[in-house]
């Protein structure tokens, strides 16, 4: 199994120590967000379990646990590293989770690489394609409907980004977002990834909609609802 789900303090303790990073999921199952994350937590363990440990933690039930952190808010993701907290995400969302775990991996695989000699200073490289590639594909994929904008559904820092959130919220449909002004990687890369040389852009199910044209047209056609349930 890809992550662990500890029953007590102890078990926890020896999850934490298993490998130098772990991803510690506080959770509980009366709290609706936590029930859009699982799903998302789950397949980054699976795809990522060989750069980090994951550990999904009852809130309530390892209270000493969750106390020791300092959670009081859910749901929450704690990074440790050898059981001390080395991070936090603070107000988790499924982008934000995404975006902690690609760079966890990151970390991990740039540690495997050997040092040069000496007499070979080191030298920069950007992201491979591959790299950049697979963290499209989990961001475009971290909700049922994912919208790339400029700032934030409260906060647009942009016309076009301001009217496709007024177009998705008057029609009801719950999403999530990712600020593309805050990743220069994400924002250049998801243009020739979706082929699509514009912002906003819309994705449901991981497959691109398109920008507020399109969706505007889809919402005047009454076909929205049932673009973003394909």
């Amino acid at each position: 199994m890809a992550s662990a789900s500890p029953r007590d303090e102890a078990a926890f303790n020896e999850a934490v120590r298993v490998r130098e990073a772990t991803v510690a999921y506080f959770r509980a199952d009366w709290c609706e967000p936590c029930a859009q994350l699982d799903a998302v937590f789950d397949q980054l363990a699976a795809d990522h379990a060989a750069s980090c440990a994951f550990v999904r933690v009852d809130a309530e039930e390892l209270m000493a646990v969750s106390e020791r952190y300092g959670v009081d808010a859910l749901p929450a993701v704690v990074v440790l590293r050898e059981g001390k907290e080395a991070g936090r995400l603070g107000g988790v969302t499924a982008p934000a989770l995404v975006e902690l775990v690609a760079k966890l991996a990151a970390e991990a695989e740039a540690a495997k690489v050997a040092p040069l000699p000496a007499s070979a200073p080191p030298t920069a490289s950007p992201p491979s394609s591959a790299s950049l590639d697979d963290r499209l594909k989990a961001l475009v994929s971290s909700a049922p409907t994912m919208l790339f904008m400029k700032g934030s559904p409260d906060a647009p820092r942009c016309g076009f980004s301001r009217q496709i959130v007024e177009l998705l919220r008057a029609e009801g449909v719950p999403f999530g977002h990712f600020d593309i002004l805050a990743d220069e990687d994400v924002r250049h890369g998801l243009k020739a990834f979706s082929n699509w040389p514009t912002y906003p852009q819309l994705y449901a199910g991981g497959k691109l909609v398109g920008g507020l044209d399109i969706v505007r047209e889809l919402k005047e056609e009454g076909e929205l609802k049932d673009a973003l349930a394909s």
